[in-house]
């Protein structure tokens, strides 16, 4: 498995291919914080879609009957082991780990890496 830290320019147009893919995904969302620990916002819940919004500097995630904001995200890694995305792991200015694990995993065949555009 790799893990790729994508340059902010990149993520609004991989979050919008992520969200064009075909296929019925699930989806477990969890959010690792110093003062909580970690915690499963949702787990194994139908993937509707992701985003980013660089107005608003946010990351909206919306797994299920819920949307997960990220706010002013830091950094966004990818995981993907060959050419499908196993899952995303994000930043949060309140140093919270939010990490997004995809059932099945996500053939991405297209994804460009960084600096192979």
């Amino acid at each position: 498995m790799q893990n790729l830290k994508l340059e902010k320019r990149d993520w609004q147009p991989l979050l919008d291919h992520i969200s064009r893919s075909d296929g019925a995904y699930k989806v477990t969302i969890e959010v690792d914080r110093a003062d909580i620990g970690a915690q499963i916002q949702v787990q194994d819940v139908d993937f509707r879609g992701v985003s980013y919004d660089p107005k608003h500097d946010d990351i909206a995630i919306d797994a299920g009957s819920i949307e997960h904001r990220i706010h002013k995200p830091t950094d966004l890694l990818v995981a993907v082991e060959g050419a499908e995305l196993v899952s995303l792991e994000i930043l949060g200015e309140d140093k919270a780990v939010n990490s997004i694990s995809f059932k099945p995993r996500m053939n991405l065949p297209d994804l460009l890496l960084p600096g192979d555009q």
